[in-house]
């Protein structure tokens, strides 16, 4: 199994990181690895065309939406700095080969004799498209619809058989594979009797449910441990809201990229503050959340009341994901305006006295460098917080709004079996 971490200096402050491979070892396990590859988009061979407002007040206005001046003078710093030791140092492939997901409406560049230029890539196509709807219909069950598919989970061999015969599963509910072995849920369809595979890595958990009805989410969680005789309690808590964002809205080519977001900030934050996550802290639990580059996104994490105030956290790290080219470029102007090349991770530790929100002593800071995958899409941190020792693999992890699994961690979400679907994969 192929290590996602492509190049690391020596304190782990920059790390290179190859994120469809990321997705695919977070997988799988030692004893049973994922040697299958996830489709992807077609990796970046060169920067975003500029798109910058021409005017002096259509800059002032996109001004004051962006993230902070001397913030962004400080990351731009990092970034710069951090982009040339991996030049300096690295002399690789800034991401490892992807089979992609061609969008249809896109027509390749001949060369002179009418042949399509050779890829580094290989091109696949979804064999058939996920039916819309179908994850959201199972996330938020109409009492009494008739429609409504049928769920099944089965353990054991994947392609050869199967050690046990598979069980019907009622969503949305908790649903564990304790197996050491990957096993896989079977949706099927009461229109057509289609049945879609999705992957279930091992000792993997879920819920696939509104992440807006926290209440029985809890209660599953509870219901679980208590039969398991196991805490109901996370060491680790990753968030990936869906943030309001222009860009992400739009109707995108390529399947699998489009992304259901809130239409406000006030909307999200009440939805997050209304999940009541501290529920579900162990005492000194970590809680890492991905923002966008809004002034506002930040203020609501980070601020007087903010998310982490009223979890009891403390801002311990920011890792900043800078999204570059097959060749190292960013994909767009570090100091663009309009769109920046990176996401930032914020990292906090919960406190058990009142200092809560920004931590007094220095921020530690990391860069991700990555070449971008699906849209939406980020990388999967397992690896990272493994390496680093912030979680060993016998804690408990969370992943709320997720879109895939990981082996050994529970995932919440209405998409959060998306990516695992077999539609998505190529096997090898």
């Amino acid at each position: 199994m192929a290590s996602p971490i492509l190049w690391q200096n020596e304190d782990a402050t920059i790390t290179l990181i190859d994120i469809p491979t990321s997705i695919t070892t977070a997988q799988g396990t030692v004893q049973h690895p994922c040697h299958d590859r996830i489709l992807s988009s077609e990796p970046l061979t060169a920067p975003f065309a500029a798109n910058e407002p021409k005017s002096a007040p259509a800059k002032a206005k996109l001004m004051t939406n962006s993230v902070d001046e001397d913030l962004h003078a400080e990351y731009a710093a990092l970034l710069s700095t951090a982009l040339q030791e991996v030049r300096n140092r690295y002399e690789g492939a800034w991401c490892l080969p992807r089979p992609f997901v061609q969008p249809p409406s896109k027509k390749r560049k001949r060369d002179a004799n009418g042949e399509e230029p050779e890829s580094t890539c290989v091109e696949a196509l979804l064999p058939h498209q996920e039916p819309p709807g179908l994850l959201s219909r199972l996330a938020r069950p109409v009492r009494g619809d008739a429609s409504v598919p049928r769920v099944r989970l089965q353990s054991g061999q994947r392609d050869g058989g199967s050690t046990e015969t598979a069980r019907s599963i009622d969503l949305p509910s908790l649903i564990s594979s304790a197996d050491s072995e990957p096993a896989q849920l079977l949706i099927t369809t009461n229109d057509k009797e289609d049945t879609f595979r999705y992957r279930i890595p091992p000792t993997s958990s879920f819920y696939l449910g509104d992440c807006a009805d926290s209440n029985s989410f809890r209660n599953a969680v509870r219901q679980h441990s208590a039969q398991q005789d196991t805490t109901y309690l996370f060491d680790f808590i990753l968030l990936d809201p869906p943030w309001p964002n222009r860009s992400v809205r739009r109707t995108h080519q390529t399947k699998g990229s489009t992304y259901n977001v809130l239409t406000t900030v006030e909307t999200i934050q009440d939805l997050l503050l209304g999940m009541d996550l501290d529920m579900l802290m162990q005492q000194d639990c970590r809680v890492g959340i991905w923002i966008t580059n809004k002034r506002a996104v930040r203020d609501l994490v980070l601020g007087d009341g903010g998310l982490f105030a009223a979890w009891g956290l403390k801002l311990e790290e920011e890792w900043i994901w800078l999204k570059t080219t097959v060749d190292g470029q960013p994909v767009s102007d570090l100091n663009a305006l309009w769109r920046k090349p990176y996401e930032v991770f914020l990292l906090g530790r919960r406190s058990l006295d009142y200092d809560v929100g920004t931590s007094d002593t220095e921020l530690k800071r990391r860069v991700v460098v990555g070449v971008p995958d699906l849209h939406s899409r980020k990388p999967s941190l397992k690896a990272l917080i493994e390496s680093l020792l912030l979680v060993s693999r016998s804690q408990r992890v969370l992943e709320v709004f997720a879109r895939h699994l990981v082996a050994g961690w529970c995932s919440w979400g209405d998409e959060c079996i998306k990516f695992n679907w077999d539609g998505y994969w190529l096997k090898t």
